[in-house]
């Protein structure tokens, strides 16, 4: 019997180690799960997956990420750097994460400003109505679209549930013309009251969720967050410069 040489010995290998491998990782996966539900029951995992790191797993928990142990008893916050290949593996995958949650929320679910031409960027922030800053980035918004760059709210009322500003977040979507209730409440005029189906608790927890402390907090296309206020300009130029960092 000849014994099978070169890249047929290979795929035979793989075929035969690649489904056991794939258990394995199940195995684990599955310990990992029930373990943190042992451990932490408050917390569902979105996700669980492996890394390249042997017995260290990535848990994604809403728009957080850690890394867990093969057994569920220890939990790692930071990054994970590959030395040998200088190569951060924790802020892209991250970043990643973050856009998916963002998206997650759905336009429909969002007070969108577009510009008046061609879209050349998208962004997505965080706003609190009785913030000054957001108020300064708001009364500034044509700046921002006619540029080109697509504004997407999200509310993020700092003093959180209960307080003045979530009550007029809720005014505000609740209003029949959103843009011109959220005008008037920026600029410091009385919103009338309202009730109805609305987002604002869901966007609230999401910036929780994303370590979101304070607003505005900006939400560029690649998953950059960029805390407080940025002039339309300077974002225009931050925009760029990571468009041309992504091309090939």
């Amino acid at each position: 019997m000849e014994f099978c040489r070169g890249p047929a010995l290979l795929l035979l290998l793989f075929l035969l180690i690649g489904p056991a491998v794939a258990q394995s990782d199940d195995r684990q996966i599955a310990q990992v799960r029930q373990s943190l539900a042992l451990l932490l029951p408050d917390i569902l995992p979105d996700s669980i997956r492996r890394t390249p790191i042997p017995n260290i797993f990535e848990v994604v928990v809403g728009a957080r990420l850690v890394y867990v142990t093969g057994d569920g008893r220890f939990l790692i916050e930071g990054e994970i750097i590959d030395l040998e290949q200088q190569k951060d593996l924790t802020n892209p995958r991250l970043n990643e994460i973050t856009v998916a949650a963002v998206d997650a929320v759905g336009e429909q679910n969002m007070l969108i400003f577009e510009p008046p031409e061609q879209t050349k960027y998208t962004v997505t922030v965080f706003t609190d109505i009785d913030s000054a800053y957001s108020r300064k980035l708001h009364q500034e918004i044509d700046q921002y679209t006619n540029r080109g760059i697509r504004m997407r709210y999200l509310f993020y009322p700092r003093a959180g549930l209960g307080s003045d500003s979530f009550a007029k977040a809720v005014a505000v979507w609740c209003a029949p013309d959103r843009q011109q209730a959220i005008d008037r409440a920026m600029a410091g005029e009385p919103a009338e009251s309202g009730s109805c189906p609305n987002p604002v608790h869901n966007h609230w927890q999401l910036g929780g969720r994303m370590g979101v402390s304070g607003a505005p907090v900006m939400v560029l296309e690649n998953g950059d967050m960029l805390p407080g206020y940025v002039s339309a300009e300077r974002l225009y130029e931050i925009l760029g410069k990571m468009k041309r960092l992504q091309q090939p």
